[in-house]
């Protein structure tokens, strides 16, 4: 019979440290949701609210999204890009758009400010695989809407997480709907 050459400390530091690993690689809720406390009743949380599924995950990012596009920035995006207001929470979210007409919008900047607000505020997307696409047809001018494709990859362990998203924004009013893409036919 042979022995650990570590030895029963050595062989338990090792579990420890690969257990701790495995830990730290398990999907964990947003800052927000691990401070949002839902039963304060309870002094202490259970496992389930401490890691998420790839699911739990991915409806986690599609509610922020939602969040961060239907929030109006506070400060005029172009003029405090290079600042360190411009990516401060003071400028979360998207300049103002309602009230604007389809005709009247530039597709390619508001397609360049929605994937700087992503890349700025949303850290679980991988910003290098981030692509925002406008897909703007004639019934959508007429209705004074556009729409969105947002597809990138979500950080997750062992291998990120594809996501694909449509997104439909409502000049009139400013609202941003935020799907999964094979949802895009239904409404």
């Amino acid at each position: 019979m042979r022995t650990c050459p570590l030895g029963s400390e050595g062989i338990r530091l090792a579990v420890r440290l690969v257990s701790d690993l495995t830990l730290r690689e398990r999907l964990q809720p947003s800052l927000l949701d691990r401070l949002t406390d839902e039963d304060p009743g309870n002094l202490q949380e259970s496992p389930d609210k401490r890691v998420l599924s790839l699911n739990q995950l991915k409806a986690s990012v599609l509610r922020d999204l939602a969040w961060l596009l239907n929030t109006t920035s506070l400060l005029d995006a172009d003029a405090t890009l290079h600042t360190p207001a411009g990516t401060s929470v003071i400028n979360y979210g998207l300049p103002a758009l309602a009230g604007n007409s389809a005709s009247s919008v530039d597709v390619n900047l508001l397609e360049s400010l929605i994937h700087r607000a992503i890349v700025t505020f949303e850290p679980r997307i991988l910003p290098h695989t981030l692509h925002v696409k406008a897909h703007v047809g004639r019934d959508e001018m007429n209705h004074n809407a556009m729409s969105f494709e947002i597809q990138g990859d979500l950080w997750a362990q062992p291998v990120p997480l594809p996501l694909l998203l449509r997104t439909e924004l409502d000049l009139e009013s400013g609202h941003v709907r935020v799907m999964p893409a094979e949802q895009r036919r239904r409404s």
